[in-house]
């Protein structure tokens, strides 16, 4: 067992020192250091929020509420930084979806999958 977490230690430092990993640090201390998009993100959460409770409680949402929710997200999307912060998330996560491939690909024959 000790070979099988030394294994995945690796993996976890490989990852955390890939070119993905580096880039979306960045872009995360980049956008942290824009105190205007960090609003920005915050106002678009609790807007998206705000829909989604009323959703939820099966209440009209007025158009108003959703010109909000269209304009934030307008304004994040039209932000390069922002833009280069969600670009770095995606390959990040990108590069997490192949890995659990590769480990699925290994694993199905233990888990009784068949093999593809």
């Amino acid at each position: 067992m000790t070979d099988i977490m030394d294994l995945a230690e690796r993996l976890g430092k490989s990852i955390a020192d890939s070119s993905q990993a580096k880039a979306l640090r960045d872009a995360r201390v980049e956008l942290n250091q824009q105190p205007g998009i960090l609003q920005l993100l915050q106002d678009f959460q609790a807007q998206s929020d705000k829909i989604a409770h009323l959703e939820e409680e099966n209440k009209p949402i007025e158009v108003e509420d959703k010109r909000k929710l269209q304009d934030l997200h307008n304004q994040l999307v039209a932000n390069d930084v922002f833009k280069k912060y969600t670009a770095a998330q995606m390959e990040y996560v990108d590069l997490l979806r192949k890995v659990n491939e590769t480990l699925d690909a290994q694993l199905a024959p233990t888990e009784g999958q068949d093999e593809q």
